[in-house]
């Protein structure tokens, strides 16, 4: 097993992160934290900000060159999440861990100034870009109070992800990072199946969705994009009032108001929020 010492952030790829930083602070009240221009060796600029109640940031990337790895991203894939970065407590020793699970650390360990850094490709994961890393040195200090946007965000709750077979997927999160499953359950009428699991040292939590059949969603997203991150989950004050503020905007909450045995919800549709599917609901 991989110790891991906490969930760092999630990162997306978009052409402009200036724009995209922006737009996430005014609907989710993601607050920006800092920027960083590419040095000779990166290929890529971006910035990261605060998410609200959850202890985890979130990373904007954009290509600084036509031969970016992030404009190869883009052109694939359109704007959309792209990793999970995880700290851990020793670099080597986890990418020694790695090696005895059977898995190559993809590129290696790498410097790049400020961590040390290796990488579980998605080919490895069943669909997910992991990022380890361990810092040279503590954070800065910063201003930390985010806020919630106009949907009032209060914090993430879990990030999703599309896969073809749940119980390998299950097994893998046990026994590469240690996370343990929270609960199961079937919707027959939507066609799929999901888990819940707990991230060892975070308060965000990691869902696995698997299609039951071949017109269900789960399916028709593995089979135009491929397994991977599908959606992030955020609680809302109140879900009435979150879509109001959306539609103030000129955005309609994706799918209507949805009442059903889970929670009451609404999505914002990737066109809407820059490229990535956030689902909000209240407790």
């Amino acid at each position: 097993m991989l110790p891991i010492t906490r969930v760092d952030h999630i990162s997306m790829a978009a052409s402009d992160w200036r724009a995209q930083s922006a737009k996430l602070e005014r609907l989710l009240g993601f607050k920006f934290l800092h920027h960083w221009e590419a040095g000779p060796n990166q290929d890529f600029d971006g910035c990261v900000s605060q998410v609200r109640g959850t202890g985890i940031e979130f990373e904007v990337i954009s290509p600084a060159r036509p031969d970016s790895f992030v404009q190869k991203f883009l052109d694939q894939n359109g704007p959309g999440l792209h990793h999970i970065t995880v700290e851990v407590k020793d670099i080597h020793a986890a990418a020694k861990e790695l090696e005895r699970l059977g898995i190559t650390p993809f590129g290696g360990i790498q410097d790049d100034g400020a961590w040390y850094v290796t990488y579980i490709h998605p080919k490895d994961s069943g669909g997910i870009l992991w990022q380890l890393f361990v810092a040279h040195r503590p954070p800065p200090e910063a201003d930390r109070n985010a806020g919630g946007g106009i949907v009032d965000l209060q914090r993430v709750d879990h990030v999703s992800m599309a896969v073809p077979d749940l119980a390998k997927q299950v097994a893998w999160q046990e026994r590469v990072f240690g996370m343990q499953l929270l609960s199961e359950w079937e919707d027959e009428h939507l066609g799929y199946r999901g888990a819940v699991m707990s991230i060892p040292g975070s308060k965000l939590q990691f869902e696995m969705i698997a299609p039951t059949r071949e017109d269900s969603f789960v399916q028709k997203f593995i089979a135009t994009r491929r397994p991977g991150m599908h959606h992030i989950c955020c609680e809302v004050a109140s879900v009435d009032r979150a879509a109001e503020a959306l539609r103030a905007e000129g955005i309609e909450p994706w799918g209507g108001i949805i009442e059903n045995d889970w929670k009451r919800h609404t999505f914002i549709h990737p066109r809407d929020s820059g490229g990535v599917l956030f689902q909000l609901f209240e407790e």
